[in-house]
């Protein structure tokens, strides 16, 4: 997730429980403040005057004006339903009702007594205040005593509906706090975000540029360490760069030297004792020493080839060549190559080859290279007088297979097993010269 999106999200977060927190305060302090004035309300209307209105028609006592206030004839009549509630004539705050010390209403209007408010007066309480739901929404009532006690009107119920629009107001401050505190957050945070931001962006430019510039590192704040820490560290990239790149040079010039100047040389050397061998009549003695000659020139070929390859194929920058090979003159070339050694270790090494050329997408050096491994492998792990051959073969269209068999001592499935199973299995034998291992050095 993005630094932006977390902010936006963390934001909304914050916005949403500040504006619940601040809709519940704003609701709570609005309930205190209504039920603090009808409770002052209705001490107000605890006076003389109000109690002979009351006791004069108690039938018919509300507070206010009412519309169509029954005429005495009407009042005289024992229809209840004369004395339904009527609207008032002008909106008020609050209406109230009085009862008598059972708690009856002594208006057919009156709602019932409340019971938590009944319990409440009976237990010594003055007065008590709650809040009832009314037809639009939640509202308070409070009961008090008049101290009027042989009196109808002995206990007044006071009632405030709930506010008009009251679900709108509370939406509108809800949304007020929203928009205000994810304003506030996503402002404060935006500076921050667009600086790691640019931070980021400059680090991603200097990794693909090879750390050459510099991230954005003003300021005292952490940011600011960070751009710095990465600068230091791209400074040590760059000297590390170098100093790999003037190493990965001299080991090119190495393995060019080693390659021009010692395995190009020397690679004629087999060929050339082979052939004075074979044209010229020596001794026994002689013969041995020459062919212990050539197995050494070849060996000190061999593994400068092997060595040189080794440096190429480590050097990131160095070109191996992607181009068609013909598989089968290569190996025919290769075996011509190692059939001086193979005579001058005792062995007889042969090819068998398709007449059909065998064609290959690859590096041609490298492909020559792997072939040499495998025959000198075979070669020196084959005792005097035993026999190697290469067999290419092209089972179907488009696919060959390649088999070098010798006639050593080979491995068991265990020793094959662990050829595969560890990286380094064959670096520390052959560089022990431990001639009882055998195996490709497959690391």
């Amino acid at each position: 997730m993005t630094l932006r999106r977390s902010q936006i999200f963390g934001s909304l977060a914050a916005a949403l429980a500040v504006a619940a927190l601040g809709t519940l305060v704003v609701d709570g302090l609005r309930s205190r403040d209504r039920a603090q004035q009808l409770e002052q309300a209705s001490a107000a209307s605890v006076v003389q005057h109000v109690r002979e209105s009351c006791e004069a028609n108690p039938n018919w006592f509300l507070a206010g004006p009412r519309d169509d206030r029954p005429s005495k004839d009407q009042l005289t009549q024992p229809d209840a339903d004369v004395y339904t509630a009527r609207p008032d004539a002008k909106a008020r705050p609050f209406e109230f009702f009085a009862y008598d010390e059972e708690f009856k209403g002594i208006s057919t209007a009156a709602p019932r007594f409340p019971d938590s408010l009944r319990i409440a007066l009976k237990s010594g309480s003055e007065f008590a205040t709650e809040s009832y739901s009314g037809p639009q929404g939640s509202g308070l009532q409070t009961a008090r005593w008049t101290r009027w006690r042989s009196s109808e009107c002995a206990v007044f119920l006071f009632r405030a509906a709930a506010p008009a629009h009251l679900l709108l107001e509370r939406t509108l401050v809800f949304a007020g706090f929203f928009g205000a505190t994810f304003a506030v957050c996503f402002l404060v945070g935006l500076p921050t975000e667009r600086r790691a931001a640019a931070l980021a962006a400059a680090m991603r430019n200097m990794a693909r540029a090879d750390y050459v510039g510099a991230a954005p590192a003003d300021g005292q704040d952490e940011l600011t360490a960070i751009g710095a820490t990465f600068n230091e560290a791209a400074a040590g990239i760059r000297t590390r760069a170098a100093e790999i790149k003037d190493q990965q040079d001299a080991l090119r010039r190495v393995a060019n030297d080693v390659h021009d100047d010692l395995v190009m040389p020397l690679g004629h050397v087999p060929t050339r004792i082979g052939e004075v061998l074979r044209s010229v009549s020596v001794t026994p003695a002689v013969r041995d020493q020459m062919s212990a000659a050539l197995r050494d020139a070849h060996t000190l070929e061999h593994r400068g080839a092997n060595f040189v390859a080794s440096l190429r194929l480590r050097d990131r920058e160095a070109a191996f060549q992607e181009v068609p090979v013909d598989f089968t003159d290569l190996v025919t070339r290769v075996v011509s190559r190692e059939v001086a050694f193979a005579t001058a270790c005792g062995i007889s090494l042969s090819a068998t080859v398709p007449d059909r050329t065998v064609n290959v997408v690859g590096d041609p050096g490298l492909f020559a290279l792997v072939l040499e491994n495998l025959i000198d492998n075979a070669i020196r792990y084959s005792k005097p007088g035993a026999s190697v051959t290469v067999d290419l073969d092209t089972p179907s269209a488009g696919k060959f297979v390649l088999l070098v068999a010798d006639e050593g001592a080979g491995v068991n499935d265990a020793t094959l097993k662990y050829f595969n199973g560890i990286r380094r299995f064959r670096g520390d034998e052959r560089r022990n010269r431990r001639a009882d291992e055998v195996g490709l050095g497959l690391a």
